[in-house]
This record gives C-alpha cells, structure tokens and sequence, in this order.
C-alpha cells in the first residue's frame, strides 16, 4: 500500500536534490541536518522519503565529483 508513494516520494526527492559538495561531510551528516530543517516530524513516512532521497542524491553527486 506505501510502497508506491513511497518509490515515487523518493525518486521525486532525488532528482531535485542537490549533489553534496565536494569537501563535505558524511552524506548522513549532511541529510540529517537537511531533514531536521525541513521536516516538522521526523519519524513519518514523508521525512523518510525525503531522507532516503537526500541519501541516493547525495551519494550519486559524491562517484559523479
């Protein structure tokens, strides 16, 4: 039943995230920080997406730097 909003919450989230820099720190760190800004609750499934998407973009933009 989530499965689907989620795949589509996290494929969304990724594509408009950022690349982490390149001296930056752990791609954890940074999420962590981007979600505690950005999400009002931090344990329901859309802070979850958005965290899982932060996580792929970040380290997709960390192999392509």
């Amino acid at each position: 039943m989530w499965r689907r909003p989620l795949v589509l919450a996290a494929v969304t989230a990724f594509v408009l995230s950022q690349p982490a820099p390149a001296f930056a720190k752990t791609c954890e760190d940074i999420c962590g920080e981007r979600a505690a800004e950005k999400c009002e609750n931090i344990d329901s499934m859309k802070c979850a997406a958005y965290i899982a998407g932060c996580l792929a973009g970040c380290y997709f933009g960390k192999l392509v730097n």
